[in-house]
């Protein structure tokens, strides 16, 4: 009775329907797709040669394209970028037990990474006189402040990559996952930054790769377990539920810090805007030139760059509605400057 009531609930139906697929075999051309993402045997060198050398062709674009500041190069070095096909390899041995060629995965993933770092802070060098520490642009900027949307990005990717690697139908749709989940270009960040000296920078730039790197293993595990595959011995189905629990935890470890920068910048994000509404009540003739914003320990600082056509205001009534509307301590920083304007003719 408590069966049959559970399937009539929609989470009884869930159930019922995950049980069914993740009891069925994977058909041998499902099997082939899993198998043949790394080449076993005499083809094995062959495929890690050429994995290098899209590696640093791809990180080689992305770091040129972040430092020209063009979304469109970046996205090219994505879908040049063969990251995906050991990360998708290590799920797959993950999920079916298979150890050896879990740790080959590994070391390529991890060869990989070390490639595309060293090459984003050689072309980083090289550019020196385009680019400097105190200007980064925006591109790169991008990829060193990562937060709880990157995670969400990431395992709907990696779910994703996890349904298409085993249809060969479906492949045509996977360098779309490339693109939609970033992975040579943060590598990249990570090189162009510490090479600057900005350590903070590329540390956070590391976090965003590691996050994709971690919730794309679970999710895409994930979905081929749902899909069929596991380990046929049963010693090494017990161990796959401390394989995927490892990487959860993983992914896990990752969200507290994302977690941590989103709320942030939702803080930083309202300041700015409380900032922006108090300048206006302020004195609506007052054009605000630049502004910092950021939220440091309890307190709110404030940097802003006024213009007007009129004697300032008292600054205090200013730092007072920032935070009234804030709803907590300010330090403001103002520099103001009265508008002038010059037309003259010599003859």
């Amino acid at each position: 009775m408590n069966d049959a009531g559970t399937e009539l609930t929609a989470v009884g139906r869930i159930v019922a329907w995950v049980r069914v697929h993740t009891r069925r075999e994977p058909t041998q051309e499902a099997v082939d797709a899993l198998t043949g993402l790394i080449p076993r045997g005499d083809d094995r060198w062959p495929f890690v040669r050429q994995f290098v050398a899209l590696i640093l062709l791809s990180s080689s674009i992305a770091a040129f394209g972040l430092l020209a500041d063009s979304a469109g190069v970046v996205i090219g070095a994505m879908l040049v970028a063969p990251l995906m096909t050991p990360i998708l390899a290590a799920s797959a041995a993950t999920v079916r037990a298979e150890n050896r060629e879990l740790a080959v995965a590994v070391a390529i993933i991890g060869v990989g990474t070390v490639c595309a770092i060293a090459v984003g802070g050689v072309v980083s060098a090289l550019a020196a006189d385009a680019v400097s520490s105190s200007g980064l642009p925006t591109e790169v900027t991008a990829r060193t402040f990562p937060g709880l949307l990157d995670l969400g990005i990431a395992v709907t990717a990696g779910a994703a990559a996890g349904y298409i690697t085993p249809r060969q139908s479906a492949l045509g749709a996977l360098p779309g996952v490339g693109i939609a989940v970033a992975l040579v270009p943060p590598l990249s960040a990570v090189g162009i930054t510490w090479q600057l000296g900005e350590t903070e920078a590329a540390k956070n730039a590391m976090l965003l790769y590691l996050t994709n790197l971690a919730a794309i293993i679970f999710a895409a595990s994930v979905m081929l377990i749902i899909g069929g595959f596991r380990p046929h011995a049963r010693v090494s189905r017990k161990m796959l539920a401390t394989r995927v629990s490892i990487t959860l935890a993983a992914v896990a470890v990752v969200a507290v810090p994302l977690t941590l920068h989103t709320v942030a910048t939702i803080d930083d994000t309202r300041l700015k805007r409380a900032t922006l509404d108090a300048v206006e009540q302020w004195d609506p003739a007052v054009e605000i030139v630049r502004i910092h914003a950021g939220v440091v320990g309890d307190v709110a600082e404030v940097e802003l760059l006024l213009t007007g056509p009129n004697e300032a205001k008292q600054m205090w009534t200013l730092a007072e509605r920032i935070r009234e509307s804030y709803g907590g301590p300010v330090d403001l920083d103002v520099q103001y400057s009265r508008d002038q304007r010059f037309r003259l003719s010599t003859r």
